[in-house]
């Protein structure tokens, strides 16, 4: 009998300490950012995105890009094949 209370306790402190650290720390919907740049801005970080020069005259594109990052970079503009296409001969337009 000894044995079965053990487990039945064991299992019991499981499930209660469980319970308790899924409370601590999972996050709530009232406290989270109400974008992803809040979100992060909340823990000190930053939230960014690569993104291609050509999707930059896009308004709908420039609006979400404002709304939910504070870091953006160029994706595939400033990469060797675009700034160097031909050895020695450099383009940064």
């Amino acid at each position: 009998m000894k044995p079965k209370r053990t487990l039945l306790a064991a299992a019991s402190l499981a499930v209660a300490l469980t319970a308790g650290m899924t409370a601590v720390l999972a996050p709530t919907a009232s406290g989270a950012g109400t974008t992803l740049k809040a979100a992060a801005a909340e823990k000190g970080r930053y939230f960014g995105a690569a993104v291609a020069g050509q999707k930059l005259s896009d308004n709908q594109y420039v609006t979400i890009l404002n709304r939910e990052f504070n870091s953006v970079v160029a994706e595939n503009d400033m990469k060797w094949d675009a700034t160097e296409p031909q050895q020695g001969r450099f383009n940064y337009t």
